[in-house]
């Protein structure tokens, strides 16, 4: 088989999209327009590629990818390689396709890095892939094959198919207490509708991030959520509302029978402590409701034993899903950069 590489914008939405909805390896982060709203982060570029059969045309696979470029106290600057997705290889093809299919994208992975002079390169696959998840989670990191280090972590995962009320015995008894709390206290939640519900997202993510000190994203990357994700049924924002005013939302992503947290915001005093207790399992009821079969509560940290870390790991712990593997796997390019990232870490934290 013949095999070329073409970037995203050459292969164009509806051909990209169409691959990513037939093959099992595939999910929310490798659609095409999410690629686009990942590229409204500061010092991101957009580098995904798709990898083809030259005769015929027909997409091979897909690999949503970013460059991003970090720059430490002004002084020392570094490049990444990130797929937030990793290869997504077509279906039903025979196992020695495949595994040119893999060599090609790993080929123009390492040309990528070399052409950028990256530090490394970062794959990641999404746990709600119906090739991932569920019964037929690998039990092996599936980028091992490609030589890659094994960076795998874990994230929380509720199997939505059992009755309502079994899940809802599956959160931890402060969870429950929570969620009669705030809505004791007159807390609603309805799904946004309008721009103006955007706009209102927006500012309690603005407001969220100076509480922890962290950049906030970008409103173009929040429009586009809104424009192609949430307007497709891919994402529903769900907001809190007390006394008429929105105080918090939740973002979830949606796609191939299987939801995400995705992003969520607050304002900094609520009404009530169970607020975004309510929220999660407004969409955790939601998702079940809509024919989802799994709910992704988010990355786990559970060796944590302080810290805002700790403190969200627990707070996701509680809706009462189980670890599942997140595959990560790392390919260092530039080693002795990457001793030199590792030595200005240690200093500032001895320093700090």
């Amino acid at each position: 088989m013949n095999l070329a590489i073409a970037h995203r914008r050459e292969i164009g939405p509806e051909a990209w999209d169409a691959f990513v909805e037939k093959t099992d390896e595939a999910w929310l982060w490798h659609l095409f327009h999410f690629q686009d709203a990942f590229a409204t982060w500061p010092d991101r570029r957009d580098l995904s590629f798709a990898v083809v059969d030259s005769r015929q045309g027909e997409v091979l696979a897909a690999i949503p990818l970013q460059l991003i470029r970090r720059t430490k106290a002004q002084v020392l600057t570094i490049n990444l390689l990130e797929s937030l997705g990793g290869p997504a290889c077509a279906g039903g093809v025979p196992e020695k396709t495949r595994l040119q299919i893999r060599q090609a994208a790993q080929d123009r992975l390492l040309a990528l890095g070399r052409q950028y002079r990256v530090l490394q390169i970062d794959l990641a696959l999404p746990p709600m892939a119906p090739a991932y998840r569920g019964e037929r989670c690998p039990r092996v990191n599936p980028l091992l094959s490609l030589g890659y280090d094994n960076t795998l972590t874990q994230t929380y995962v509720i199997d939505l198919r059992r009755p309502e009320e079994e899940l809802w015995q599956g959160l931890t008894g402060n969870c429950r207490n929570m969620v009669k709390r705030a809505e004791k206290e007159g807390v609603t939640v309805r799904e946004a509708d309008s721009l103006a519900d955007l706009e209102r997202y927006y500012q309690m993510h603005l407001e969220t991030y100076r509480r922890t000190g962290a950049a906030p994203h970008p409103l173009a990357y929040f429009q586009q959520i809104w424009e192609n994700f949430a307007s497709r049924g891919y994402s529903h924002i769900f907001l809190a509302e007390h006394q008429g005013e929105v105080v918090a939302a939740a973002n979830v992503g949606a796609y191939k029978g299987a939801m995400i947290y995705w992003t969520g915001a607050s304002k900094t005093n609520l009404p009530s402590p169970g607020v975004n207790n309510l929220l999660q399992w407004h969409a955790i009821s939601y998702a079940r409701r809509h024919g989802c079969e799994w709910y992704e509560s988010g990355e786990a940290f559970p060796h944590l034993k302080e810290g805002k870390l700790k403190g969200l790991n627990d707070f996701k712990k509680s809706f009462g899903g189980e670890f599942y593997p997140y595959y990560r796997s790392r390919l260092v390019i530039r080693r002795y950069l990457q001793l030199l990232y590792s030595f200005y870490h240690s200093w500032r934290g001895i320093n700090a």
